[in-house]
């Protein structure tokens, strides 16, 4: 029975569909209210936004009209018990509200992550779509979550979970896993600022930072990363190889070295530029089984033992909903962190001068780098997740990775205390 036949059943049984409050309307956040509004069985219930009008117009584009701006909580819950789409101004409310999931849409990792938290401490279930954030305090999330029986995961449809999906497809196959990435689907500048892509973002209607984030490899680093705490799959090297392949090419460069590929460990997450496979997403696998390799042959599937499993798209904020479906009928997550396994690190994209107030991803000054987690402790590196607003207290040469004794930290940051908290469980074995 698939999520569409259930929901209703759900709705037939409760009395009411699927209550999602979304927290973030600008372009992905209006996407993902359009698409829910669009799925039977369930709506958005309350939208959150610093920007209220920015929530009623989401609201207007999905169809849904009487669309109320609210700041009395009490108010707002009787709206929202009546079928009535509400907008409320601060996302960290969101949890107060009778809603079934809370979906983070912000896009800002340090909102994110406290809305996540807050969501969990209120017995919310949480659907994340700012991996930034996971990469950041992810194990720690998702520690909560399931201490408390409550779901915590990362939304269907970007590249991670997509890639865990084909990843457990080859696993239930009794296939061995090599490597599992994506295509990435930008360019590779790790110089770029934000003003090297202002026009294209114009065009495309995107913040220049983000689209920097895409195109000096960061977003790629982060995605990833968090494949990589969601399978305990290492990176094979700092930053990944990230070779030009193709499709027809996978199965052939993402092998270890003694058949005739590049990497020296198996199995790893990775990248590729160039060549056709970006947009999609790859897991390559390799058959132990004389009998299933022939077998595999025969069907046209490659040519064994090693094999691409291929998915040729990911559909972003069109397939985000099914992990609320997940959530809420089955009580599980589609995507988290499980151990921290990698980390994004901060690497200068230029001689930097002492007394700078640092920008984070997307800005002037750095670009992520994964590396292993364990490395990264001993380099006493800083994630580039904490790195905005932190004051560069000594000059940095270009190239370089950012450590703790680099930086000035606000300490009184709720996404530093969180980190620091996510550190000292890990060291503690907690976690």
């Amino acid at each position: 029975m698939n999520y569409t036949q259930r929901l209703l059943e759900r709705e037939k049984t409760v009395g009411r569909p699927v209550r999602v409050g979304v927290v973030g309307a600008g372009q992905m956040g209006s996407g993902l209210i359009a698409q829910i509004e669009r799925v039977a069985g369930m709506e958005v219930s309350v939208v959150a936004d610093i920007a209220v009008e920015r929530g009623v117009a989401a609201y207007e584009k999905a169809g849904r009209q009487d669309v109320q701006v609210e700041t009395d909580l009490a108010k707002a819950a009787e709206l929202v018990e009546a079928g009535k789409p509400v907008v409320i101004a601060d996302g960290l409310q969101m949890p107060k509200l009778p809603v079934d999931i809370v979906l983070e849409v912000s896009g800002v990792p340090e909102i994110a992550a406290q809305i996540a938290y807050a969501s969990l401490l209120g017995k919310k279930d949480v659907a994340l779509m700012t991996v930034e954030a996971d990469v950041t305090v992810g194990l720690l999330l998702s520690s909560v979550a399931n201490a408390g029986n409550q779901i915590y995961t990362i939304c269907r449809g970007d590249e991670p979970s997509e890639c865990l999906k084909l990843v457990e497809f080859a696993q239930d196959l009794g296939l061995t896993v090599i490597a599992a990435g994506k295509g990435k689907n930008n360019p590779n500048r790790p110089t770029d600022v934000p003003e090297d892509v202002m026009e294209e973002a114009k065009a495309k209607n995107m913040n220049p930072r983000m689209l920097c984030e895409f195109t000096d490899g960061t977003k790629t680093q982060l995605e990833m990363c968090a494949l990589s705490n969601a399978t305990g799959y290492p990176v094979d090297v700092a930053g990944m190889h990230g070779p030009s392949c193709t499709i027809e090419e996978l199965a052939k460069k993402l092998i270890p070295l003694a058949d005739g590929g590049i990497l020296t460990n198996t199995p790893v997450v990775e990248y590729t530029v160039e060549g056709d496979v970006a947009p999609g997403i790859f897991a390559v696998v390799k058959s132990e089984d004389p009998v299933v390799t022939h077998e595999l042959d025969y069907l046209n599937f490659g040519t064994g033992p090693y094999y691409a499993v291929y998915r040729p798209y990911h559909l972003a904020s069109i397939e985000a909903h099914l992990s609320i479906s997940e959530a809420i009928l089955e009580r599980r997550s589609d995507f988290q962190t499980v151990v921290w396994q990698s980390e994004v690190t901060a690497v200068t994209k230029f001689d930097l001068a002492a007394g700078i107030t640092l920008e984070g991803m997307g800005g002037h000054h750095v670009r992520g780098w994964t590396v292993d987690a364990a490395q990264a402790r001993e380099q006493n590196a800083i994630p580039i997740g904490l790195v905005a607003g932190c004051k560069l207290i000594r000059d940095i040469k270009a190239g370089a990775t950012l450590t703790y004794d680099d930086v000035e930290v606000d300490e009184t940051r709720p996404l530093v205390a969180m980190r620091r908290l996510q550190d000292a469980l890990i060291k503690g074995g907690v976690i």
